[in-house]
């Protein structure tokens, strides 16, 4: 199957497609943004190393205590 446009196949002057912008810039990501599962596990590996300290022994005797 052969297609012919033009003369021997030679298109000048010629608009096939919309214009196409080729500038085409995307915006910066943030490391997090980037990679959102491992900064996930990171805050929750934080969160979970400050949930073990004792003080939070305290905070509830102190909760318990006003409710």
């Amino acid at each position: 199957m052969n297609i012919k446009i033009g003369n021997n196949n030679k298109i000048s002057s010629s608009t096939i497609a919309n214009t196409v912008n080729g500038n085409m810039e995307f915006p910066k990501k943030s490391w997090y943004e980037k990679h959102p599962i491992i900064g996930g596990i990171i805050v929750s590996v934080i969160a979970g190393v400050i949930l073990i300290f004792s003080f939070w022994a305290d905070i509830v005797k102190f909760i318990e205590g006003v409710l």
